[in-house]
């Protein structure tokens, strides 16, 4: 690490301790790499605490707190519900999906990770734990916070740390985006749900009309609205579009990540997600045997994929916070010349126009085109 990461680090924990002498609940929106979990263990070495919970969307997040804890020397033993290790606090995990569980919980420290990715029921679990005790002191994180979040959630922000300041403090790899905006097919015939033959254009505009209609009604569209974004993602014409693009790039070293297995199956390319048979794939893009590599979803980056030209993105979701999560994710990967040449395939649709535009209206639009 530079020093200059570790004295922004130190500025952030002071920022975080400074905050806690007089208020009991804040967030930092803090861009990855930043190394906000170690500002958060810091901090926490400095609290006076009998007990933290720590809340988490996705179950990898626990494995990187405990790594992190062990490795800035909070904790040396594994960590378990109700497990006590004086001088540290009790320690309890939880995914978001078991917060009710913890309705009663009074920790005296409630870490929120990635707490914009926390639905409405389980941001009202999250109220209650942070409002059972006023001795409770809550910290929320993320890196990518929307006006919306901040207003659903109403605790003030303690500090932010951009991707564009990242970038900046040569922290981040600096960044090129092409937005590709690909025209659905119109030609070729498959049967629907019930067994009529329509183009994906038809069945794009049928899902956009109903999940009109149920939104102006007060509905809950969310199944609907999944079901066309796995529609966008395998689409054919995105496929055909994708297929000619990488022909350009033949010689480039290339990642695709499709968002569905069965689609990075079917590009013609080398493939590899949980569901391969064998890391073939993998280990020949590695060994640079081969360009081109489909992924299907954005895992755990870093030098796992070293010396890369370009990464195209198929697996856009309709949450603008997550979308914005995958094109910061995107920005560690390794690439020749340290700088990110990230193609985004996008429906000449407007409700994929509308998600795509949100989701890239955090960066530098200067670094930004339109195809």
């Amino acid at each position: 690490m530079n020093s200059k990461q570790d004295k922004l680090q130190q500025e952030f924990i002071n920022k975080g301790l400074e905050f806690f002498k007089t208020k009991k609940r804040g967030y930092f929106d803090i861009a990855m790499r930043f190394g906000k979990t170690k500002v958060v263990i810091e901090m926490m070495k400095k609290l006076d605490l009998d007990m933290v919970l720590i809340a988490y969307p996705d179950n990898k997040l626990k494995d990187v707190w405990k790594n992190e804890m062990e490795k800035w020397g909070y904790v040396k033993v594994d960590l378990g519900i109700g497990h006590k290790n004086p001088p540290f606090p009790e320690i309890h995990f939880t995914n978001f999906s078991s917060l009710h569980k913890y309705t009663n919980f009074e920790p005296c420290l409630f870490i929120i990770d990635e707490f914009h990715s926390a639905s409405d029921n389980e941001r009202d679990y999250c109220h209650q734990i942070m409002t059972n005790s006023e001795e409770t002191k809550t910290l929320a994180l993320s890196g990518t916070v929307s006006k919306e979040t901040h207003e659903e959630w109403g605790i003030p922000c303690i500090g932010k740390y951009t991707t564009e300041q990242g970038i900046d403090d040569g922290i981040l790899a600096d960044y090129q985006i092409t937005v590709h905006l690909v025209e659905l097919d119109n030609k070729i015939l498959t049967k629907n749900k019930a067994g009529k033959l329509l183009t994906e254009k038809k069945k794009y505009e049928n899902y956009s009309f109903v999940i009109s209609k149920m939104q102006q009604g007060g509905q809950n569209s969310m199944f609907l609205a999944l079901s066309r974004n796995r529609l966008s993602l395998s689409s054919i014409g995105k496929m055909t579009y994708l297929k000619a693009l990488l022909s350009k790039l033949r010689e480039k070293r290339v990642i695709v990540f499709t968002g569905l297995t069965e689609v990075a199956d079917t590009i013609g390319i080398p493939s590899y997600h949980n569901k391969s048979p064998n890391n073939s794939g993998y280990l020949n893009f590695f060994s640079g045997k081969s360009n081109h590599l489909a992924l299907a979803q954005m895992g755990k980056m870093g030098v796992s994929y070293p010396n890369l030209d370009s990464v195209i993105l198929m697996n856009f979701t309709y949450n603008a916070e997550e979308s914005s999560q995958i094109l910061n994710r995107a920005l560690l990967l390794d690439y020749k010349g340290k700088v990110a040449d990230l193609h985004i395939l996008c429906l000449n649709e407007k409700p994929e126009l509308k998600k795509i535009k949100e989701s890239l209206s955090m960066l530098d639009q200067n670094k930004i085109k339109y195809l």
